[in-house]
């Protein structure tokens, strides 16, 4: 059986193909931005101020009873066990929040 040769690959005459360089057209992006709302900043702070809240609520109940607290203490304890303090307006909250860091940082 003979194979007989169809064309040149390799050798003298061969001549690989020519490629072009390829050009990246670099375009500048804009930069993006995110802009938040006053009333969005108003409701996180609001919400911050409402989970500070809960946070201090868990705290005092789970403190021990003990003879030395007043009456008015007690009194507390009981309604944040209740609830009564859980839906507070943003006015109860922004006095509470002062009355907290007076007491925090003096």
């Amino acid at each position: 059986m003979n194979i007989d040769r169809v064309g040149r690959i390799g050798g003298a005459g061969y001549e690989p193909k020519k490629t072009t360089n390829v050009v990246k057209n670099e375009t500048s992006l804009g930069s993006d931005s995110v802009t938040i709302s006053d009333t969005a900043k108003q409701m996180s702070l609001q919400a911050r101020l409402s989970q500070e809240v809960a946070n201090i609520s868990k705290q005092i109940i789970a403190e021990p009873e003990s003879q030395e607290r007043s009456e008015k203490l007690k009194e507390v304890k009981n309604k944040l066990k209740n609830g009564d303090y859980d839906n507070l307006s943003p006015e109860v909250l922004d006095k509470l929040s002062e009355r907290i860091t007076e007491v925090f940082l003096g």
